[in-house]
């Protein structure tokens, strides 16, 4: 291939990158907007039922179904806690991919940023997985604490995704340090020429 074969194509790549990027950029943005509003919406219905008007809605975390108006305000507060939390985790894996996919859309690829949010997305996704796997046991021991002894509930069940999840982030996080030192090689071999 000759120079201006070998650019033509690189310059459609980057302009596939830049455009994927950015369509990615307003998705994740807009999917952000969605975990905000609706992580506030949940946790208003679920603190102040009655206020929302379905206090004979059921609730059912971790397989144990109570009606909402029957669980005690301080439950529901933790309730609301681990729903705050997971929608705090998602939120931020979305802020990270979103600030990652801007940094594609302007081909900024191996700066320092660029890397530092590869390896932030994937201590994000850890995290969400472990506390995936945290939140049924925690939101059946909530749900069922008003019970007598022996009715209380402590639900452990996995699916799997938590598994993926996982994995994911920390494919994510190695890849992220990978490319740090990809661009650390790409720096010294700069200097030596």
């Amino acid at each position: 291939m000759d120079n201006a074969t070998e650019q033509a194509a690189r310059e459609i790549r980057l302009s596939r990158i830049h455009r994927l990027s950015s369509t990615m950029k307003w998705f994740v943005t807009v999917v952000f907007v969605l975990i905000a509003v609706l992580g506030s919406l949940l946790a208003l219905v679920t603190l102040l039922p009655v206020m929302a008007g379905i206090t004979a809605s059921m609730l059912d975390l971790a397989d144990v179904e109570r009606k909402l108006s029957d669980v005690p305000l301080g439950q529901r507060v933790g309730l609301v806690a681990t729903v705050c939390v997971a929608f705090f985790l998602l939120g931020g894996i979305c802020w990270h991919a979103r600030q990652l996919f801007d940094r594609f859309s302007n081909g900024a690829f191996f700066e320092p940023e660029t890397q530092s949010r590869v390896v932030k997305i994937g201590a994000w996704l850890i995290a969400y997985g472990v506390f995936d796997i945290l939140s049924n046991p925690i939101s059946s021991v909530l749900l069922t604490w008003d019970r007598a002894p022996g009715q209380r509930q402590l639900e452990i069940a996995l699916n799997g995704g938590e598994f993926l999840v996982l994995i994911f982030g920390a494919l994510m996080l190695v890849f992220g340090w990978i490319m740090r030192e990809a661009a650390t090689l790409a720096e010294e071999n700069r200097q030596f020429v």
